[in-house]
């Protein structure tokens, strides 16, 4: 009978004894549902992260349509896997810090409306900024706790075949002739570009994460060049900004997002005081600056005349449609500094400064790379809605969001990126004949 056992185990006996090889490498069927959820969770993500930056190109509503499409996509997916879990991640995220401070921008933004002249197009906007903040909440609860490698590397092709798109259509519009749709289609290939330059960071940091250096290398060079095509319109100064800010941060990261943080948070709030300290420059400078310079004088003489709104701010959109109206002159400037301090006063630009910090203290803090591209991408977006860039724009708000999404599903991927130390020897060691005596 002992003879016997160690055949039966070997899968020599009889049919009716022999057991069962086990297959440690046999995968188990998954679960349709969860089948589902993958499914639509890589549809998803390859909408914000492969269609949108291509899309941006020929679409100038391209992001409006394919974010929340996206996010939905997303949100099913983490319903069907783990509803309980969706739920208690939008909670979490709802009532941080961060969360509440940002809500309560647009809260306030909300409350505008009782006191801004122009309660139709301003309750459209509103709308439109909590649909974006929405979306984001909702995004990035959706995405589960470990990123697969495969979906993320999307972020890269997308940015890196669109960038190579955006140069063929500059060189095609360069050589072609010039009508009226060939201007339609240089105005969606304007604002394609700024998605791709947004979206490049991502890229950048992920491809960085993964130690693919000439693989960043290229992306970098690509995107680049693309930059040095708006250098104009100022998607080239942005850009600049936002590779000065990924420096800083690579040297130092906890001081360098506290400084880039600092820096753009305290722009926010003491915008008023912008005006009367460049405008003695502006005077003296030569007639190259006087649009600049006349912009800076009527906000110093709105400051001055109209001190009580300072608080409260005139409503939310007011700018916009004041320049339209004639309220306003055209020489107002229109940058996000002096639109967030004239629609929504000191409140608004104090709780907007408090959002820019924390935001850019959460990038600091992710793993690696992803920290100096995160700020980066914040600083670029930062420095085009200063410089006058679709600074509340739904397709930039929408751009935006994907942004956030696309760095918070890095993140989370990132779990394999460090192995353990193999040992140099496996030799064991000889017995110390000694040790008894």
């Amino acid at each position: 009978m002992t003879r016997a056992v160690p055949g039966i185990l070997a899968g020599r006996g009889s049919p009716s004894t022999r057991l069962p090889m086990i297959r440690p490498n046999a995968q188990t069927p998954l679960d349709p549902a969860t089948d589902a959820a993958l499914l639509l969770r890589r549809i998803g993500f390859a909408t914000l992260a492969l269609a949108l930056p291509l899309a941006s190109l020929v679409s100038r509503r391209a992001a409006v349509v394919l974010v929340p499409i996206g996010v939905i996509l997303l949100s099913i997916a983490a319903l069907i896997e783990a509803p309980r879990w969706f739920a208690g991640n939008i909670r979490a995220s709802i009532f941080s810090r961060a969360g509440l401070t940002l809500w309560a921008l647009v809260g306030w933004a909300v409350l505008s409306l009782i006191w801004s002249p122009y309660t139709g197009s301003a309750t459209e906007k509103a709308a439109n900024l909590f649909l974006a903040v929405a979306l984001g909440f909702a995004g990035a609860a959706a995405l589960p706790e470990r990123m697969r490698a495969s979906n993320l590397n999307l972020a890269a092709l997308g940015a890196g075949t669109a960038a190579i798109f955006a140069l063929g259509l500059l060189l095609t519009e360069a050589l072609g002739p010039v009508d009226s749709r060939a201007a339609d289609a240089a105005g969606s290939v304007e604002r394609g570009i700024s998605v791709v330059l947004i979206m490049s960071w991502p890229a950048l940091a992920w491809l960085l994460s993964r130690e693919r250096g000439l693989t960043a290398l290229g992306l970098a060079l690509v995107v680049g060049l693309l930059a040095l095509s708006r250098i104009e319109d100022g998607e080239a100064m942005a850009m600049l900004c936002g590779a000065i800010a990924f420096g800083a941060v690579s040297a130092n990261r906890i001081v360098g997002a506290r400084l880039m943080g600092g820096i753009m948070a305290g722009l926010m709030l003491l915008a008023p005081l912008l005006p009367f300290l460049l405008l003695p420059f502006f005077r003296l400078s030569p007639a190259v600056f006087s649009t600049v310079g006349a912009g800076l004088d009527i906000w110093a003489d709105i400051i001055s005349s109209r001190p009580v709104q300072l608080i409260t701010g005139h409503g939310l959109d007011t700018v916009l449609r004041g320049r339209t109206t004639g309220a306003l002159p055209l020489e107002v400037p229109t940058t996000i500094l002096f639109e967030t301090w004239y629609e929504l006063g000191l409140v608004g630009a104090a709780t907007a400064a408090l959002c820019l910090y924390f935001a850019v203290s959460a990038a600091g803090r992710m793993p690696g790379a992803l920290a100096a591209g995160g700020v980066a991408a914040y600083v670029t977006a930062f420095a085009l809605a200063a410089l006058g860039f679709a600074s509340f724009q739904t397709w930039w708000l929408m751009t935006l969001t994907a942004v956030a999404l696309l760095f918070t599903a890095i993140a989370r991927g990132q779990y394999r990126t460090e192995r353990p130390v193999a040992p140099l020897s496996r030799r064991p060691k000889a017995p110390n004949l000694h040790a008894g005596q």
